[in-house]
C-alpha cells in the first residue's frame, strides 16, 4: 500500500478520503461490524450442544472489541473531533488493520469448529474495497486469505492431515467469497467515484457559468450606479461653465458636485470592501466591546433620526477578526436605521453559541416585500432609492470568511432581524 494522502484520482486509486466521508464509512462499518459479532453471538448459543462451549478468551476478546468500537463511534460522531487529511488517512488504514487482527485473533483463538469467526474477515475487505488503490486492496486481499487458510495449519486444529485438508478445502472456499466481495465491492465503489466526477464536473461547469453570469451583473450595474452621478456630474459642470450662469445656480451646481463626488468615493470604497474578501484577522474579542462601539457609531445618525438605539450581549469573549465584525454590524445597522420610521426601535445583540457567536440587529420598521427578499445580499440590489446593495452583500461575505452565515431571521411588520452567525476557529476548520 504505497499511496499518499495527497495523491490525485486515476482508474487504479480511490479518491482523496476526506474525514466527513470518512466518519460515515466508519460508522457503518461499525455498525456492520458490530451486528456480525451480535449474529455469531447468537448463532453459537443456539448451536452450543454442537459447536460447544464459547472460550474464554473469545468471549473476553468480543467484549472488548464490542466496547472498543461503541468507544469509538462516540468519538467519531463528536462534534469536536476533526481530523486533518494526514491524520484520516492513517486512521482509515489502522481501522482495516485492526478489523483484520480482531477477524484473525478470534479464529485463532477458537476450535476447528469455531473458524466461522473468519467471516469477520468480510468488513475489512469492504473497507479496504472503498478505501485503497487496486494494489492496496490486492495487498489486504492477500493477507486475509493467508490467515484464513493458514490458521487451518495451525493448533489447536485436528493433526490428521485428511481434516486440515478438509478444513483447509473449506478456508480457500471461504476466501473466494472474500474475492467475490471485494470484486463486487470495488467495481460499484468504481462506478460510484465515476458518478460523483462526472457530478462534480457538472456542478463545476455550472459554477463558472454562474460566476460569468454573476459578473455580467455586476460590471451592468456597476456602470448603472457610475452612470447617473457621471451624468449628473457633466451636466453641472456643463452649467458653470456658462458665462451667464447667476451665483446662485453656481453654489447649486457646486454642491450638486460635492454630492455626487461623494457618492461616487462611497460607492467605490464599498465595492473594493466587497470584492477585496481579506482573510479575517481573528483575536479574542468581547461581545459587550464590539457592539459598543458599533453603537458608538451609530448613536448621532439615530438621533438624527429620532430612532431608539438599545444593545444588549452575553459577557464572553469569541475569536473573530474585530474589524470585519464590527464593519458587517455597522452596515447593518445603518441598513436597519434608515428602514425604522422616526420614533421606531434597532436592537443590537450578541451572544455566546456552542460552535461560536451569533450577532444581530433587529429593527421595528416594515417588513421586506417577498420578491425581495430572495435577492438580499446580491451585490447592487437594494430596496433603498440609492442603495448600493453592497452592505448587506459584504456582511454575508464577512459571515462566510467566518465559517458562518447571514440569516433573515425574522421579517415581521415591526420585526425585522438580521442574525450574523460566525463559528469558532475549531468548527469552521
Amino acid at each position: 500500500m504505497a499511496e499518499t494522502p495527497e495523491t490525485s484520482r486515476s482508474p487504479l486509486r480511490a479518491p482523496p478520503l476526506d474525514f466527513t466521508t470518512f466518519r460515515r464509512q466508519e460508522t457503518l462499518l461499525i455498525l456492520l461490524n458490530l451486528a456480525a459479532m451480535a449474529g455469531l453471538m447468537s448463532l453459537h448459543a443456539v448451536f452450543q450442544p454442537i459447536v460447544g462451549a464459547l472460550s474464554g478468551g473469545v468471549a473476553l476478546a468480543f467484549v472488548l472489541r464490542f466496547a472498543m468500537q461503541m468507544g469509538e463511534v462516540a468519538l467519531l460522531n463528536d462534534a469536536r473531533t476533526v481530523l486533518s487529511p494526514r491524520w484520516t488517512w492513517w486512521y482509515a488504514r489502522a481501522s482495516v488493520l485492526a478489523y483484520v487482527a480482531f477477524a484473525a485473533l478470534v479464529s485463532l483463538r477458537g476450535s476447528g469448529q469455531e473458524s466461522h469467526y473468519a467471516v469477520l474477515m468480510v468488513v475489512p475487505v469492504i473497507a479496504a474495497a472503498f478505501r485503497f488503490s487496486v494494489a492496496g486492496l490486492g495487498c489486504v486481499l492477500v493477507g486475509i486469505v493467508a490467515l484464513t487458510i493458514g490458521q487451518m495449519w495451525l493448533p489447536p486444529h485436528g493433526a490428521a492431515a485428511s481434516g486440515r485438508l478438509v478444513e483447509t478445502f473449506e478456508a480457500t472456499t471461504v476466501s473466494l467469497i472474500f474475492l467475490v466481495v471485494a470484486a463486487v465491492v470495488r467495481v460499484l465503489a468504481e462506478q460510484l467515484w465515476r458518478r460523483e466526477d462526472e457530478l462534480q464536473k457538472s456542478r463545476d461547469r455550472l459554477v463558472r457559468e454562474e460566476k460569468l453570469a454573476a459578473l455580467g451583473r455586476v460590471a451592468s450595474a456597476i456602470a448603472h450606479e457610475v452612470r447617473n452621478p457621471v451624468s449628473m456630474i457633466a451636466v453641472a459642470v456643463a452649467a458653470a461653465r456658462r458665462p451667464e450662469t447667476p451665483a446662485s445656480v453656481r453654489e447649486e451646481v457646486f454642491d450638486i458636485l460635492s454630492q455626487e463626488s461623494r457618492r461616487l468615493e462611497r460607492l467605490t470604497q464599498d465595492f473594493l470592501a466587497y470584492a477585496r474578501n481579506r482573510q479575517p484577522q481573528l483575536r479574542d474579542t468581547s461581545l459587550p466591546d464590539a457592539l459598543a462601539l458599533v453603537a458608538g457609531l451609530l448613536r448621532p445618525r439615530a438621533a438624527e433620526l429620532g430612532i431608539d438605539l438599545v444593545t444588549g450581549s452575553d459577557e464572553a469573549t469569541v475569536a473573530v477578526d474585530p474589524f470585519q465584525i464590527q464593519q458587517a454590524l455597522l452596515n447593518l445597522g445603518l441598513n436597519g436605521l434608515e428602514a425604522t420610521p422616526q420614533g421606531g426601535r434597532v436592537e443590537l445583540s450578541a451572544r455566546s453559541l456552542p460552535d461560536g457567536a451569533s450577532f444581530a440587529v433587529e429593527d421595528s420598521g416594515p417588513a421586506i416585500p417577498a420578491d425581495s427578499v430572495a435577492r438580499l445580499g446580491e451585490p447592487f440590489f437594494s430596496t433603498k432609492p440609492r442603495g448600493t446593495g453592497l452592505g448587506l452583500a459584504i456582511a454575508r461575505s464577512i459571515a462566510e470568511a467566518h465559517g458562518g452565515e447571514l440569516t433573515l431571521a425574522s421579517n415581521l411588520p415591526g420585526q425585522v432581524r438580521f442574525e450574523l452567525r460566525v463559528a469558532a476557529p475549531e468548527a469552521a476548520a
